[in-house]
């Protein structure tokens, strides 16, 4: 790929950053219920973890010459009433299309290493972004009774 093509790919993964620090800030706002504190901590600190990707991306953007760009992507938001699980399915769902699409050009930045290791960065911080959002999603399974523990 050209340096010119780098800067395109690079642009696009920072137009979804930067609409993902809208959207996981937007998500704290919203959170209600008794689980609301840890929620609202992590949707916090993903926006944290976006805006420091979008940081990365567009030091590169300019390092190799070209505009970071200001545009986003489009926004998962919620419509209507805030729902919990709605949340953290849109955010599953957004964090999984940015794994792919830097999947993607993991392989078109084959012959830039400094590209390929910024890019296995972003991977394995999204691996971990959807690992705990999938750990939010999981129903609780249900806890075995002992014989001695039975219903009083």
């Amino acid at each position: 790929m050209t340096d010119k093509e780098n800067v395109e790919a690079l642009n696009l993964d920072l137009e979804h950053e930067m609409s993902s620090i809208i959207r996981y800030l937007h998500h704290s706002f919203l959170v209600r219920g008794p689980i609301r504190g840890p929620l609202n901590a992590m949707f916090k600190a993903k926006a944290k973890s976006s805006m420091q990707h979008a940081i990365a991306l567009g030091e590169k953007i300019s390092a190799l010459g070209g505009h970071p760009s200001v545009k986003i992507q489009t926004v998962y938001k919620c419509d209507g009433t805030p729902d919990t699980k709605e949340m953290l399915e849109k955010n599953l769902n957004a964090e999984s299309a940015q794994l792919e699409l830097y999947l993607k050009q993991h392989k078109q930045f084959e012959n830039s290493t400094p590209l390929r290791q910024l890019l296995e960065q972003l991977i394995m911080n999204e691996v971990a972004h959807i690992e705990e959002l999938e750990m939010y999603l999981r129903e609780e399974a249900p806890v075995a009774r002992t014989a001695g523990s039975a219903k009083r």
